[in-house]
């Protein structure tokens, strides 16, 4: 936009001032930009290999009641369906130390799985 100033019959340009602004933001945006690149990049760190002999298997116990989950599997926590048959789905139980149990339910069927699993927690 140009104004016309009548004490002096110039021309002032305020897009002239502006544009020395928006740029040093640019310049400074682009260079804090690659500065974080760089400083996630070098604190990078190669992730340790899993210890297998670690891993423990999990043990299936037989259920207690073929019709009924027990008391004392304690408060449900969660509940998850079979991706690849969704009529079974697992409850998840938190028993009072903490462990968790899982216990699987066929809902088309009406039916408790015989087994039930059981994962402690240290």
């Amino acid at each position: 936009m140009f104004l016309m100033i009548p004490a002096e019959s110039t021309l002032v340009c305020r897009k002239a001032s502006k544009r020395k602004f928006p740029s040093f933001l640019t310049t400074t945006f682009g260079t804090l930009s690659l500065l974080l690149v760089c400083l996630f990049t070098l604190s990078c760190r190669k992730r340790e290999a899993v210890n297998t002999e670690a891993v423990g298997a999990l043990k299936l116990q037989p259920i207690k009641f073929a019709d009924a989950i027990p008391e004392d599997y304690g408060p449900l926590i969660g509940v998850t369906q079979n991706p690849t048959d969704p009529a079974w789905v697992g409850l998840w139980f938190q028993r009072a130390d903490k462990s968790i149990n899982a216990v699987f339910v066929n809902v088309n069927e009406g039916r408790i799985y015989q087994n039930t699993l059981t994962i402690p927690r240290k």
